[in-house]
């Protein structure tokens, strides 16, 4: 069985959109290694351009994947590499063309007009593929819409129609599906990283160790610098408060954790703001997690946390999946639907509604409370997610007709 997932990196800073891919791949393996069926996945968008065989550890899990020449077409760019690299091009045609399914993961929240026309025109030239060559296309949980701009909607709604299996991750994905077309099937799901392996580090027991993870984008007001979300806090001052309120408190160690690393400054590095505000505040109790190589690292060192506080999604997801007690600090409405609708944990700090000081005084409250997050926690994994995690096979394995 030869299957194709799309709009998931392998090679890229962001850890969030890496969970997505990696625990996609991990799902289906399972799915079909334990009914014995051979298969292959192939990756257009993992960010190795050649045709090369890749191997995924995780434990004594192992996944094999090829990557691809993304060869869909969405810019002159692109049409010009596909000529300048004819038989890379040539070869992923034929990939494409004995595929047997395409899956798409859509980077979790990219199939959607909030990033702006490229960004969604990149993720939907893939859906463009699926038709042309006329395969069976699954789009698996992911943030769905909103979609303000009425040609990008039209272009949605052409998408999600074309495709035999919908998967939304949380309820305002799943309306917003219903509401364009009240006739497609679509089910509600849940985030595919709250499935991903880890191995939970160990740290002091001496010690409370709470968990920040700073978004760079936020800090810096979004892609255009200019508060680009619409936030109703000063994110970098909200911040420093988050900082210097933990650094108060007894047997703390605040852990900086950046979901988004790499080796170069910009503006979505989570890394060098978070080095950067080690350097400012220069304390004992204030530490540098590392520079994770994967999501899984990144997952295993959130799973060792006693409490954790964090803007991008997939951090604050690693922190919930793995019983961690969290507050995740909204910035868009994907947060909301999959924590408040979907998960219907509360403890959500909305920083599009809530003032500088209302924001913190959440976090302050939840911290108090841990004890009581924990246990909610727990039971909305052995309840709403596990049911949700059955739901997502049952529909994986009719979309793959295996029983």
């Amino acid at each position: 069985m030869n299957i194709i997932i799309c709009n998931a990196p392998i090679r890229n800073d962001n850890l969030g959109c890496v969970a997505l891919s990696l625990s996609s791949m991990f799902i289906l393996d399972r799915i079909l290694n334990e009914r014995n069926i051979p298969h292959s996945f192939y990756l257009p968008q993992s960010g190795f351009r050649r045709k090369e065989q890749h191997t995924i550890r995780a434990g004594n899990l192992q996944i094999e994947f090829s990557s691809l020449m993304d060869i869909s077409v969405y810019s002159l760019k692109q049409r010009l590499k596909n000529l300048l690299f004819y038989k890379e091009c040539r070869r992923a045609k034929k990939v494409y063309r004995n595929a047997d399914f395409i899956f798409d993961i859509g980077q979790g929240d990219s199939f959607s007009d909030i990033y702006g026309k490229e960004r969604f025109d990149w993720i939907f030239a893939q859906y463009r593929l699926g038709m042309k060559c006329r395969k069976p296309y699954c789009i698996l949980p992911q943030t769905i819409g909103p979609f303000e701009n009425p040609v990008i909607k039209r272009l949605a709604c052409k998408g999600i129609g074309y495709a035999q299996s919908v998967m939304a991750r949380d309820k305002q994905s799943y309306d917003c599906v219903a509401g364009m077309l009240p006739d497609k099937a679509v089910s509600e799901i849940i985030d595919v990283a709250f499935f991903m392996p880890y191995k939970p580090k160990r740290f002091d027991e001496n010690c409370i160790h709470v968990g920040l993870n700073v978004s760079s984008l936020l800090w810096h007001g979004g892609y255009t610098c200019d508060n680009q979300f619409g936030l109703s806090v000063d994110y970098p001052i909200l911040v420093r408060a988050i900082i210097d309120y933990f650094l108060t408190q007894k047997d703390v160690k605040l852990h900086l954790v950046p979901h988004v690393v790499g080796s170069e400054r910009h503006i979505e590095n989570d890394y060098a703001v978070s080095y950067d505000l080690s350097e400012e505040y220069d304390n004992p109790n204030l530490l540098l997690s590392p520079q994770f190589l994967d999501p899984i690292s990144a997952k295993s060192y959130i799973a060792g946390l006693d409490f954790f506080i964090g803007a991008r999604m997939h951090s604050t997801i690693a922190a919930f999946s793995s019983g961690v007690p969290v507050v995740p600090m909204a910035y868009s409405r994907k947060f909301n639907g999959l924590f408040i609708d979907t998960l219907q944990y509360p403890y959500v700090s909305d920083m599009k509604t809530l003032s500088n000081k209302g924001a913190l005084e959440m976090i302050q409250q939840c911290y108090v409370q841990k004890s009581q997050l924990r246990e909610i926690v727990k039971d909305r994994m052995e309840t709403i997610v596990a049911e949700r995690g059955r739901v997502m096979e049952e529909e994986l394995c009719k979309f793959l007709h295996i029983d």
